[in-house]
């Protein structure tokens, strides 16, 4: 997807602990127009998004060490955060993919995927995300 002006004002944490995936995808993000905050795993990424909520889309490897990303984002839901998520895995079940979509995930990708779809994923999302800012902005402001 390409933009005429690049404008970079929203934030995307990536978190995958395969370094050559997480610098290629961080770079295309990048590319696309964002900024990207990398992390390793599931605990790299908790300082990042505790206590506060930053990021306009978390992107999460299933497979991390430690914790895995839908125990992060059970984490995220259990402490309010409604912060976008999308989730890449490897390795697949169905359970997996229900417990996702349960955590109202907005991007599944299964390992290998087309990066023209992952990054349309997460433009679709920001734009999402800052609809949903600009009609609270506009709400408050009619309000005040």
């Amino acid at each position: 997807m390409s933009k005429s002006v690049l404008l970079v004002d929203d934030e995307v944490l990536l978190v995958d602990d395969e370094v050559l995936l997480c610098r290629t995808l961080a770079n295309a993000i990048r590319d696309a127009g964002h900024q990207v905050v990398t992390a390793e795993s599931a605990e790299a990424a908790t300082h990042h998004l505790f206590p506060s909520q930053r990021f306009d889309v978390v992107v999460l490897d299933h497979r991390l060490p430690g914790e895995t990303g839908l125990q992060l984002l059970e984490r995220m839901r259990a402490a309010g955060q409604a912060t976008p998520a999308i989730l890449m895995t490897a390795y697949e079940t169905a359970s997996m993919r229900s417990l996702a979509f349960d955590l109202a995930v907005a991007g599944f990708f299964r390992k290998p995927f087309n990066l023209g779809e992952f990054l349309e994923c997460i433009e679709s999302v920001t734009e999402t995300v800052e609809a949903v800012q600009a009609a609270r902005a506009g709400q408050a402001a009619r309000t005040a």
